[in-house]
């Protein structure tokens, strides 16, 4: 039997992301000898300065794909957002083998709510121009108001693998990160990680940010598997193993991102999204010459067929998880949204509970219910409900 060797970074991601693709190789054959192989990148090795102030691209992706092609593996696995498009869809060497909830997510450490009511600068830890000029915009109104207090945000650098930077937080060298809940629902699956990840996540509060508000980068939550061009039954594998509606929609995604610009310094974000009733691709930001945009392809917008969520579906997602769904601001009247599992059904509806002092998780961005029901069964929704105080 051949021995198939897959390389990655060494990262908990990263081995965790390998092994959901060695599952799917071994799903195809059992007895499949498989082998995977970590290999350090210069993103790993260089932890100190910012992306954006090192020469070149693919920091996390160009010494794994060398490797590859030199003959020493027969697969390669990645994140696809980490992948340019210069170094990726050619000779027909890749699969799409799954995507994750593609959105950003906004952790905080619990005292974040008493510096918002003393007025405290809130420090803020990322490393992307997007998230930079998206995510801090949008926090600036959906952090809860106390008082009349006017509270800023200050975005820091934060380098390192998702755990590291949650234990930055835990240490409180921040009061809040983003990162992609990719990510976080990936290692809280995963048997080396989860206890981990679930144990930093405890008192926690989060936001879910939306995606039309702060889109993500593009292809954000898919994992890539590629292979050599020349190793012909790696190609046939992973033509197997490719999700063709993924792979269309990172396709649209990064094809509408392309005219604005690419990189490590883009300040800006696309997304396919799929409401089950609407299916688009949406672009918004600042583009390369830093003037601000929003795109939507194709431009006219036609109905989908969706089934509608039963009603005892809904029920279950908000009484049984203990999760509120506000109607109206006068909702926070009764208090019930101190409890901060909050979610609303319009984004807009969420910046008017702010002002009231409300903490929100999330919105369904006037989509639905549908649109929303993975997330909120997501891991990371769960356990951190579930952990909160």
């Amino acid at each position: 039997m051949r021995l198939f060797k897959i390389v990655c970074r060494g990262s908990k991601l990263s081995l965790a992301q390998a092994d959901i693709f060695k599952k799917k190789l071994m799903a195809i054959q059992a007895d499949m000898k498989v082998e995977i192989v970590i290999k350090e990148t210069e993103g790993d090795i260089n932890q100190i300065q910012p992306l954006t102030e090192l020469e070149g691209k693919d920091f996390f992706t160009k010494d794994i794909q060398d490797y590859l092609l030199s003959g020493h593996a027969d697969f390669a696995v990645h994140s696809l957002k980490d992948v340019s498009g210069e170094n990726f869809f050619k000779d027909n060497t890749y699969a799409i083998i799954e995507r994750e909830d593609v959105h950003d997510v906004g952790i905080f450490n619990e005292n974040v709510i008493a510096k918002l009511k003393s007025g405290e600068t809130i420090r803020l830890g990322t490393s992307s121009p997007r998230r930079v000029e998206m995510a801090r915009e949008f926090l600036l109104k959906t952090l809860p108001k106390f008082n009349t207090k006017h509270v800023d945000i200050d975005s820091l650098t934060i380098r390192g693998n998702v755990d590291t930077r949650l234990k930055k937080l835990d240490a409180g060298e921040y009061d809040g990160i983003i990162l992609a809940c990719a990510g976080l629902n990936r290692l809280l699956r995963a048997e080396s990680a989860n206890e981990e990840v679930a144990a930093l996540l405890k008192g926690k509060l989060i936001m879910i940010l939306p995606l039309l508000e702060c889109p993500p980068a593009p292809g954000q939550g898919a994992i890539v598997a590629e292979t050599s061009p020349d190793n012909e039954e790696a190609k046939r594998i992973l033509k197997s193993l490719n999700v063709s509606h993924l792979a269309k929609e990172v396709n649209e995604e990064r094809k509408l991102a392309h005219k604005y610009g690419s990189g490590c310094h883009q300040k800006f974000g696309a997304v396919h999204i799929n409401t089950g009733a609407y299916s688009f691709t949406y672009a918004a930001g600042k583009d390369r010459n830093d003037k601000s945009f929003s795109e939507t392809e194709p431009k006219e917008i036609s109905k989908q067929s969706g089934e509608p969520i039963p009603a005892q579906v809904v029920k279950e997602l908000f009484n049984h998880q203990h999760i509120n769904l506000f109607a109206s601001v006068e909702s926070i009247a009764k208090g019930k949204w101190q409890d901060q599992k909050n979610w609303v059904s319009k984004t807009d509806l969420w910046f008017d509970l702010a002002q009231q002092g409300a903490w929100v998780q999330g919105s369904m961005e006037g989509f639905g219910l549908n649109f929303l029901e993975e997330t909120i069964k997501s891991p990371l929704v769960q356990v951190n409900n579930k952990s909160a105080k």
